[in-house]
This record gives C-alpha cells, sequence and structure tokens, in this order.
C-alpha cells in the first residue's frame, strides 16, 4: 500500500512538472517569435538541447525537433569545420572562466560569440550566440544554460567574450595566445547616444541636425569623435558595434 501510494505521488509530481515545464516553454515560445535572434536550452549534463524556438534560418533550415533530437551533434554536423575549435574553446576556457565565480555571479556573465554554420543551401553564414548559465548544480556546476543565437554583428569568427552586467569590464580570450585579456567597456556620452538613436531611425545627417538644433557639422563632428572612440570607420561599422556590445 505505501509503494503505492509513493508511486502515485511520485507520477502527480511529474504530471505537475511537465506541465510546468511546457507552460514555461510556451512562453519562451512566444518570446522567441518576437525577438531577431532564437532561444534555445541545454542540458549540459546530458548534452541535450531541451528547447529551442523556432527560427529555421539561424539552424541550417531544420525544425526545431529535428534540432533537438540532434542536441549537440547539431554543431558538428553542420558548423564550419575551421570553426570546431572555436566551440571547443567556448566549452573548455569558456566554462573554466566560471570556475572562480560564485553561484550568482555565474548567472550574471555571459559568453557570446562567433562561427560559421550551414544555411539550407549550404553556404556558410557567420552567427552569434550569447550563452548565459540559468541553473547550477550542488556541486557548483552549470548545468543548465540559456542561449540567444543570432545572425553575427561582427566579419569574422572567433570574438569570444565574457561580459557581465554587473561590471564595467569585460574578458576577450585570445585564439592565438591562448589568454583572456580585461577590457573596459566603452561609456557614450548623452549626445553621442541621441545622434546613435536617431540614425537607427533612419534619419540622415541633416534629418538629426534639425531634430537636435544644432548644425550639420556638429553632427558630423560628433559622429567623428565617436568612430574614433570605438575604432570604426563609417556609420554601419558604429551601428554594428553598438548593438552587439549593448551600449545604448
Amino acid at each position: 500500500m505505501k509503494d503505492a501510494i509513493n508511486s502515485f505521488c511520485k507520477e502527480d509530481i511529474y504530471l505537475e512538472n511537465k506541465k510546468a515545464r511546457e507552460k514555461y516553454f510556451n512562453v519562451l515560445q512566444a518570446i522567441g517569435k518576437n525577438i531577431f535572434g532564437s532561444i534555445y536550452i541545454v542540458d549540459l549534463e546530458t548534452q541535450k538541447i531541451e528547447f529551442i524556438s523556432e527560427k529555421l534560418f539561424l539552424f541550417s533550415g531544420l525544425k526545431s525537433s529535428e534540432v533537438e533530437k540532434l542536441g549537440y551533434k547539431f554543431f558538428r554536423k553542420y558548423a564550419k569545420k575551421e570553426d570546431i575549435t572555436i566551440l571547443k574553446k567556448v566549452h573548455t576556457e569558456g566554462f573554466k572562466f566560471y570556475e572562480c565565480l560564485n553561484e550568482e555571479e555565474k548567472k550574471s556573465h555571459t559568453i557570446t560569440y562567433d562561427f560559421h554554420i550551414k544555411n539550407a543551401d549550404s553556404r556558410d553564414i557567420l552567427v552569434n550566440h550569447k550563452i548565459t548559465p540559468v541553473e547550477i548544480s550542488e556541486e557548483g556546476n552549470i548545468s543548465k544554460i540559456v542561449c540567444i543565437a543570432s545572425y553575427s554583428l561582427h566579419k569574422t569568427a572567433g570574438n569570444i567574450c565574457v561580459t557581465s552586467n554587473t561590471s564595467d569590464s569585460y574578458w576577450r580570450y585570445n585564439l592565438d595566445t591562448e589568454k583572456w585579456t580585461q577590457e573596459y567597456k566603452i561609456t557614450l556620452k548623452m549626445r553621442e547616444i541621441e545622434i546613435i538613436r536617431l540614425y537607427l531611425q533612419g534619419l540622415t545627417i541633416d534629418e538629426i541636425a534639425k531634430q537636435l538644433y544644432v548644425s550639420p557639422n556638429t553632427i558630423k563632428f560628433h559622429r567623428s569623435k565617436l568612430f574614433e572612440k570605438i575604432g570604426v570607420n563609417n556609420i554601419t561599422e558604429a551601428l554594428s558595434y553598438i548593438v552587439s556590445n549593448n551600449l545604448i
């Protein structure tokens, strides 16, 4: 009798967890439909993809169910061979970086990196993945991660960085020297933010100048200083850098 009761209790708990999980995934699916990229969750202990929002163009034209079935094998099969080293470094050196952090710090740090993946036409496209730990095991190891995948705003693969929303610095991994270096986030001035905001709305220099009640030459001056500050050559590169580094 006792065994039967325990069995029923376990079944009830399983059903409750399953319903809660389905509800949680439905929310993520809805969010995934309204963002530029795709969201997926990975169980690192089983190396299985538990959930992925439907964005076929980021996953070689495969359906989410097909990607989930492949799990980590998907990346070994569809990532560019030359970029497999990048993925390996993320899952060795990247996660080794987390070992010196406590549980809360682990959840506030994100690994971001770029690599090529074959699209539905077997052409290599550069994508960006941002990984954030969401579950830590009793031993203190990262057991589950959530990732946002999108088209990369960089020109080359690599760009392995660890950032935190609680720090003004970030860490960049050099694939040649195999070492981490600490760098500091760039802070934009209010005028620079205003100009970028209006550029993102599609306004021209003359239209921006009119909006801000200054001359076009003043806008060009601020734009030139901005290019120098973030190390780019044109407004397209500037917008790409600012968006990818969450500067506004």
